[in-house]
């Protein structure tokens, strides 16, 4: 799925937690993943800290900051996943019997 048709079906906070659900990232890796700008990625991921479905790691400047999913965070990111999944179009190779 492209991340036009993301961005009209996910909210900015869901393609952050989507773009964790492989492993930690720092905030810079999250715009080109996401898509975002980088005020709305600041401004969602202080919601996200605050709902405590993140955590961050601070080294150096904000943007090298380091973001990781929590338990209750992974568990929702899952979800966004295999949502992601099911609207991502399915190529199917059709063979003659």
């Amino acid at each position: 799925m492209d991340r036009n048709y993301k961005r009209l079906i996910f909210t900015e906070a869901d393609l952050i937690l989507l773009a964790l659900v492989d492993g930690e990232k720092r905030i810079t890796e999250l715009r080109s993943l996401t898509g975002l700008s980088p005020t709305t990625i600041y401004n969602n991921v202080r919601k996200l800290l605050e709902a405590k479905l993140i955590s961050e790691e601070r080294v150096g400047s904000p943007g090298a900051r380091i973001i990781r999913l929590t338990n209750e965070g992974l568990k929702i990111a899952l979800l966004l996943k295999k949502l992601d999944n099911e609207m991502t179009p399915k190529e199917y190779e059709i063979t003659p019997e």
